[in-house]
């Protein structure tokens, strides 16, 4: 689909997969047709998901219709599309001495309550839910407006 809609801070996202795109990575499907990709992080830059968290603030028709995680071996998690906002995350888990996990999370909000699903990092081998409210979610919800 072509874009119609002008856009500004175009450079700031990356919309295709180049040999620099991480193995795990989410995909946020646009209003406009397009699909921004999370794009490798490079020192001093914000995260993809907080450029475009900004990039929708000075492109306000635009909205996240529907997000994606994809991960190794063919791991593609699909949360439901038009939803009112959209989460992504990491998190580390670990015991003093013990364990350690690294989690990525992905979730939408239906309006009422954020609904996450994490899952270990790297190979997606373990999962598990929580539910968060607007305020827990913080910078990692992306609400539509």
């Amino acid at each position: 689909m072509e874009n119609k809609t002008e856009t500004v801070n175009d450079q700031t996202l990356a919309f295709e997969v180049t040999k620099k795109t991480p193995v795990v990575r989410f995909l946020a499907s646009l209003s406009d047709g397009r699909t921004v990709i999370q794009d490798d992080r490079k020192e001093n830059i914000r995260h993809a998901w907080a450029r475009l968290a900004d990039w929708l603030k000075v492109n306000p028709g635009i909205s996240i219709t529907e997000m994606r995680l994809q991960g190794p071996n063919g791991v593609d998690i699909k949360m439901p599309p038009n939803q009112k906002g959209y989460f992504f995350g990491n998190k580390h888990r670990g015991v003093w001495n013990g364990p350690q996990y690294n989690d990525c999370g992905i979730g939408y909000y239906d309006g009422q309550k954020v609904n996450v699903s994490w899952y270990r990092q790297p190979k997606f081998d373990q999962a598990f839910a929580e539910e968060k409210t607007v305020i827990e979610a913080g910078f990692f919800l992306i609400k539509n407006t």
